[in-house]
């Protein structure tokens, strides 16, 4: 396990210039990572969804939190771009200036539109499927959940989008910090365990559900309700994970040691 922040902090911003060079290389590759990126957390939203809707309310969350996290286990093994992800590596790599704003704001508003993408492609083949166990317990469980995302209030929404990507960032941090694939997947599952359960934010994962929510029979939101909830969400995504993830490893880098400087007297 790492000690000290700096190199971690590093890490992430040489990443943010490597993905900055990979979308300038090409757009139509990196605009497919996004598209994937929203079709893995995509398919991780489905999963849970469909093995929690025919639970109790109060085992419910458990078992959505314990099967969320494939959707980041495929995102960082199998590799895709995913905008809660990027968040993180953008501000540290605008805070060690590996980057510049420009490449930033179109690097974030590229993934953005990727994963909503691969979110619509993904929920419109599993509508045509049928839907599974989420459209056949739609009625038990499915319209509430998704009625509860776009009726929430809009500070109730802003304060669950900023803790969720807390964790979500918090997740790929902590796992950088680790050596072994195994500890890895079961960080990165196990933190997000944790904001699945406690009914947190993610606006990719709302990407795929509140389509759902519109492609179900006898739709139970509208296209007005996802957009407010996108729009906030991805708002609150982006205060998480600057905040309390690259403002607060910045300040905490603040204790790392510097190395001494060779003495070059002769």
């Amino acid at each position: 396990m790492s000690t000290g922040y700096t190199s971690t902090i590093d890490t992430y911003a040489n990443l943010a210039a490597v993905k900055a060079a990979a979308l300038r290389r090409s757009p139509a590759g990196f605009f497919a990572g996004a598209i994937l990126a929203g079709t893995y957390i995509g398919i991780a939203m489905i999963l849970a969804i469909s093995t929690g809707s025919g639970l109790a309310p109060g085992v419910r969350p458990l078992v959505m939190g314990a099967t969320f996290g494939l959707g980041l286990i495929l995102t960082v093994f199998a590799g895709a771009e995913l905008f809660t992800g990027y968040v993180m590596y953008l501000g540290f790599g605008l805070a060690k200036r590996t980057i510049g704003v420009s490449d930033a704001v179109k690097m974030i508003v590229v993934v953005w539109i990727g994963n909503l993408i691969g979110g619509l492609i993904l929920s419109a083949v599993f509508a045509a499927g049928g839907g599974g166990a989420v459209f056949a317990n739609a009625d038990t469980m499915f319209h509430a959940y998704v009625q509860h995302k776009v009726e929430a209030s809009a500070v109730a929404l802003m304060a669950r989008a900023i803790l969720c990507n807390w964790l979500v960032c918090l997740a790929i941090w902590t796992a950088a910090r680790m050596t072994g694939d195994a500890a890895k997947c079961i960080a990165m599952a196990w933190i997000l365990l944790a904001f699945v359960a406690a009914g947190f934010e993610h606006s990719v994962a709302n990407m795929t559900a509140l389509t759902l929510g519109l492609l179900v029979p006898n739709p139970s939101i509208d296209v007005a309700g996802m957009v407010r909830n996108l729009a906030i969400v991805s708002l609150g995504n982006i205060i998480g994970g600057l905040v309390f993830v690259v403002g607060g490893y910045l300040a905490a880098a603040k204790t790392d040691v510097v190395p001494a400087k060779a003495n070059t007297r002769r």
